[in-house]
This record gives C-alpha cells, structure tokens and sequence, in this order.
C-alpha cells in the first residue's frame, strides 16, 4: 500500500537422467567397505539407514566424505541397489582434496521405493560406510524408504496418493490497526503452522533478508502491508514438499521466498508465506522492506482488472492459481493509498 507516509526507506523420473541398471543387488564376498561415508541431512532411522520418504518422494542432497578412492574423478556413478527394487544410478560431483575429498549426488526416492537400500560409489562393490550415522563404525550405509509417520515401507504396500493441498488467500496490513494483531490474517490460525515471514526460515531454504522488516510503533511488533499465502496439508499420513512459490500481478513478479525452498509441511498442518522484508521487487512510489505488498500493483484507486496469478510447485508439480477475487492486489486499488484504509484480508479458499 502507499500511505503518503514517506517513512519506508526477495517413479525416478526426477531423477538425473544418468540411467537405472536393471541388475539386482546381492551381496557378494567381493563387496567391501569404501573410505567414503555417506552423510544426508535425514532423520536416522537407525544405525545404518537414513529415513527417506517415498509418499511424496522426498529429494535429497547428499555427500559422501573422505572418498578418497575417487581422487582424480570429476564425476562418478553413485548406485543406490535395493534387492527389491533393483538398482538406480545418479550422477556424482567430486570436489575437494586428499582425506576431504567429498562427493556430492542428489538422489528422489521412487513412489514405490520399500524396505531398505544400500549406497555405493563408483562401483556395486564399493560401499560407503555408516561411520557419521554410527562413530567408529563401518558398515553398509544407505536409506530406509519410509512413509509420512516414518515407518518403513513394506514391499508390495499399495502407493498412496499423493496428498492434496488447499490454497487461501489474505492480506496483512498492522499499520491500520497500529500492530495489533487482528491485522493479520495468520492470528487465528491453531497452533503448529509453519510460518515464512519477517526474518524468513532458514530451516526451510528462506534466508533472512539484508533489509529487516520494520517495527509497528509504540510496539515491537513486525510491520506486515502484505499478501499472504496459505497451503494446508489435507493428508493425515504424508507430508507435502513445497519447493517453489511467486507471484506475478502485470509485469511485476514477487518471490520473497528465493529460489531454495524446501519445506516439508507434515500431515494436517499448514504453511504460511508473506512479506520476508528486503525491498520491493518492482516500481513504485513508496520504498521499505515489504516486498510482498501486492496491494501497490494496483498503482492508484481506479480499480484495475489485473488478476494476480500464483504459482506454487507442491509435490513436485507446479501449480497455477487465478486470485479472481483480487484478494492480493485488494480488488485491484491500492486501498492504504485511498484514505488509509485499511487493506486486512481473512485467509479465503481460493483451490
């Protein structure tokens, strides 16, 4: 909004395409333990297995650390060989020197991925060890495909579908309200919700921003003129990966959330995604940390037909929501501009 105020000074086939042999994985006595340890940042599921889930299938980064049999290699094949499932091979980058010579690979667990896998590297013989999952140990490593309440999955296990989101749609706006918090449409929300906003979330790939959002005064309280996403996980037994969101209202695009993001909402609860601070990611005549003040796209107080689009990949699959209601861009005015009124929203079920 513009206040006048001039007071406010961004099955396997996501996999890399690097092939699946079709050879099943059995032990065999020229099987050996490798000098590389494998190190994902999963849950333990125990002392040998890192909890992977498959329903979504989660993705992840690992490395693995003191490889030093790979010393001289750019790239090498990492083979994750389940005996159930056969074995699936992705690409790994090999940085790093001597005893700290590390290789990095990023591996998606298949829908009907089950029971157990072991991870080795260059070769099927060539295992990495458990010894960062279990100190001073050195036995095969690998992941456990788990589902969203973290049990393993047994083979043969009917693949559940994937869960479904519900989208809503508000704006926050405590400088009408002079930062009470009926300002924002967040407020009544139950307990246990994840929240992206003032300061952003590390855990979730949302760095904080340079520019830290300001304070409501005589509060302490984050100032929020803002649009607001929220996603509700309808699921009771699978968690839902969010990886990507923006906004584009005309020719402006807002993304507060980067190009990182990675959280998993668990079952039944919800995220929340608004302004972040950092400026403002398109023209106007009003300067601060808010850049999700959508309400400025509208530019004046004849009402604009623009409809804002939102874009959400949730599951993997990118998503196209129409904000017909003009929710976020406060029925195409900017209201704060417009005798200061006030600009709140509730959350609306828009998908």
């Amino acid at each position: 909004m513009n206040r006048g105020r001039g007071r406010r000074p961004a099955l396997l086939a996501s996999l890399l395409a690097v092939g699946t042999s079709a050879l099943i994985f059995t032990a065999s006595a020229s099987a050996a333990s490798a000098p590389g340890a494998l190190n994902c940042p999963l849950p333990k599921y125990n002392p040998t297995k890192y909890a992977l889930q498959v329903s979504p299938p989660q993705t992840v980064t690992c490395t693995i650390e003191g490889a030093t049999d790979a010393i001289g290699f750019s790239t090498v094949p990492v083979i994750i060989q389940s005996s159930d499932l056969g074995n699936s091979t992705v690409t790994g980058t090999v940085s790093g020197t001597g005893a700290d010579t590390l290789i990095t690979f990023t591996f998606t667990a298949p829908r009907a991925g089950c029971v157990t896998s072991v991870v080795s590297y260059r070769n099927t013989g060539n295992i990495t060890t458990n010894s960062l999952l279990s100190p001073g140990k050195t036995a095969a490593a690998g992941f456990a495909f788990v589902d969203g309440t973290g049990k393993v999955v047994k083979c043969g296990s009917p693949i559940p579908d994937l869960p479904t989101p519900k989208i809503f749609l508000g704006y926050a706006d405590t400088y009408y309200s002079h930062g009470d918090p009926a300002g924002l449409p967040w407020a009544l929300m139950l307990p246990g919700y994840i929240f992206v906003g003032c300061g952003g979330y590390p855990a979730g790939g949302v760095p904080a921003p340079a520019q830290a959002c300001e304070k409501e005064p005589p509060t302490l309280n984050d100032s929020y003129d803002a649009g607001a996403i929220r996603i509700d996980n309808s699921s009771t037994i699978a968690s839902m990966p969010v990886t990507a969101a923006s906004v584009t209202i005309g020719d402006c695009t807002y993304n507060p959330w980067g190009s990182n993001m990675n959280i998993s909402i668990p079952p039944g609860k919800s995220l929340v995604l608004t302004q972040t601070g950092g400026p403002k990611p398109c023209p106007t005549d009003e300067v601060g940390p808010y850049n999700f003040d959508t309400s400025e796209s509208a530019f004046g107080c004849t009402p604009s037909t623009l409809i804002p689009t939102v874009w959400l990949t949730i599951n993997g699959t990118l998503m196209q929501i129409k904000d017909t209601g003009q929710i976020l861009n406060t029925g195409g005015v900017d209201l704060g501009g417009c005798g200061a009124r006030d600009e709140f929203h509730a959350f609306t079920q828009v998908m």
